[in-house]
Formats: C-alpha cells, sequence, structure tokens
C-alpha cells in the first residue's frame, strides 16, 4: 500500500468560507447532479432566494444576493461549503510513476486543487497552486484525467518527464480556469485552448513547496503557442514577496525584476530544443501582455471553467470530481 502523509498547506480563506457563489439555476444544478453528494467536493452551485439559505439533496446551502440590476458576474467561483482549509497528502514516493499529491479538506476528505480551490479573492488577488518549485526540474502537473485532479509528474512513454533544466521560477496553475480546445483566439493567430488549467509563473524570490496555495496578483501575460495550441503564462507575484507592493504592471516588472520578462519568454520558448522539437511560438508580437489583458484572460478562461463543470459542453477525459 503506498503511504501517505501529511503536510500543511496555505489556506484559501474568505470571509464567505460556508457559502458557494456560483451563480446557476436549481434547475441546471438538478440535472447536473441527483444529490448534492454526488456534486465535486465542497463545490454546490445554487442560485435560490435571496440571501436565504435552503435545503438541498438533505444539506444546507447558503446563496449570495442576486446582482442589482445593471450589474454582471464575470467571475464564476465556489467556495468550500467546509471551511477551505487544505492539506497536501502526498501518497508514493517522489520521483515514481506512483507518487501523487493530494489535497485534503479539514475533515481528511479528497478535494480537487484545479475545482475546489477558490480562484478569486478579490481586489485582484488570486489563488496559486504551486506544482513546479523554482530551481527544481521534475514535471509536476494537475493530472486533470484522475479523479479529484492529484499533482503527479508527467510521463512520457512510460517514463518520468524533466525538464532539461531547472526552472527559475515557481510554476503552476489557477484553479478554476479552463482553456477551451474548441474556442479559437482572435488575438493570438486563431489558436485554439491547450485543454488545461491557466500556468501562472509566480517571480517571487522564495522557493515554495509543491501543493502550496499562495495569494498572487496578476502583473502580464504570455501568449505562448505550443504545437499550434494556446498556452497561457500568466505573470504574478505572492503578495507576501517583499517587493510584491512595487509591482503593479508589466513596466513594474521590468524596472525591479529586470530582464525576468525575456528570460520567462526564452526559457519557455527553447526547453523543448534539447529533445529535438522546434523552439515554442509567442503570440501578441511576441510581447508580454499588460495586466489588464492578464486580467481579461483569466476572466473568459474561468468563465470556460464554469462551462466545463456545468456540462453545457463535452469535458472528454477530464475529471470534474
Amino acid at each position: 500500500m503506498a503511504s501517505a502523509r501529511l503536510i500543511p498547506a496555505a489556506a484559501s480563506t474568505n470571509a464567505a468560507a460556508s457559502a458557494c457563489f456560483f451563480r446557476t439555476t436549481p434547475s441546471l444544478l438538478s440535472r447536473r447532479y441527483s444529490s448534492l453528494a454526488a456534486a465535486p467536493v465542497t463545490c454546490v452551485a445554487a442560485a435560490l432566494s435571496c440571501g436565504n439559505s435552503s435545503l438541498f439533496g438533505g444539506k444546507r446551502v447558503v446563496v449570495s444576493p442576486p446582482l442589482s440590476k445593471g450589474r454582471r458576474s464575470r467571475v464564476f467561483t465556489c467556495s468550500a461549503i467546509h471551511n477551505p482549509q487544505v492539506q497536501v497528502q502526498e501518497e508514493g514516493k517522489p520521483e515514481t510513476l506512483d507518487y501523487r499529491v493530494f489535497f485534503v479538506d479539514g475533515s481528511g476528505k479528497k478535494v480537487s486543487p484545479w475545482h475546489d480551490i477558490r480562484l478569486q479573492l478579490g481586489d485582484g488577488v488570486f489563488n496559486f497552486v504551486v506544482e513546479i518549485p523554482k530551481e527544481s526540474s521534475a514535471k509536476m502537473e494537475v493530472a486533470t484525467d484522475e479523479p479529484f485532479t492529484p499533482i503527479k509528474q508527467d510521463t512520457k512513454k512510460g517514463n518520468l518527464r524533466y525538464y532539461p533544466y531547472n526552472i527559475h521560477w515557481n510554476y503552476g496553475l489557477l484553479p478554476q480556469t479552463w482553456e477551451d480546445p474548441s474556442l479559437a483566439n482572435s488575438d493570438v493567430e486563431g489558436a485554439f485552448g491547450d485543454n488545461d488549467p491557466v500556468d501562472v509563473v509566480e517571480i517571487g524570490e522564495t522557493r515554495r513547496k509543491i501543493g502550496e496555495v499562495l495569494k498572487v496578483k496578476p502583473l502580464a501575460a504570455l501568449a505562448m503557442i505550443d504545437e499550434g495550441e494556446l498556452d497561457w503564462k500568466i505573470i504574478a507575484i505572492s503578495l507576501d514577496d517583499p517587493k510584491a507592493s512595487l509591482v503593479n504592471d508589466v513596466d513594474d516588472v521590468e524596472k525591479h525584476f529586470p530582464g525576468t520578462l525575456a528570460a520567462i519568454r526564452d526559457w519557455f520558448r527553447d526547453y523543448k530544443i534539447p529533445d529535438g522539437k522546434p523552439a515554442n511560438k509567442f503570440g501578441l508580437g511576441n510581447k508580454p501582455a499588460n495586466k489588464d489583458y492578464a486580467l481579461k484572460v483569466i476572466t473568459e478562461t474561468n468563465e470556460s471553467w464554469a462551462k466545463l463543470v456545468k456540462r453545457t459542453i463535452p469535458s472528454g477525459e477530464l475529471s470534474l470530481v
């Protein structure tokens, strides 16, 4: 039996930790799930009467008031029904095919770092899940096709994958985002999404751990095109970094982290060349877009994720649990 151990992870706390804010309708919910227990752990969608709680599948849920007339919700998110504190649970040994990093809630129940960790925290702050710590080379990623989407080491032809050299920044994903492979982006050569959550490159000075959940603010976006697929890279910084208050947009990154944007672009452009593959390309004039554009990418991919989990578009082999 695989060994397992618990490692504390940062919490994606929120003042409304007991409520779900995924605005939808009871009819959509009933078509998707037969009961609350059938829904993804910690995420229940509901749109009932204003500000009231109601019973669904024998469980009480609380729903937020509807938006006032003329306002529109642009970001879909679910906060945990239970306390959203999460821990990391390792199963197996690192650098083996069986190694998995699961996330569990306060009750010990497995949750998905992709679906069940809140995306937006307000005031332009987002949760970021670390998959690959800086100055490491094992290609770790959320297993989007496995139940509860644990982090695992990627494989190719049955062998564990490594980058040809260390990555110099913390790397991971924005939860509750998805790059839709059926959606062509007219801004980026009509490229289609890569069927994964949106990637984040966190430029802070601290080397983080696999499974850490950080509060970050986006600063820029790179439109990488990998074998014809659009693979966004959101450049961000953790709020607890000493320089976080100094950087708020793409120009600030160049000022306070000189050369970093070019280094990130060049790293992702060239990392496949040692394996005999061509260099990756970048859209948007081969330059990083600003913060506003990065926020636009996050909003659009969050909306795509919302359609995915509501099953209004096919999920294919992706796990929605």
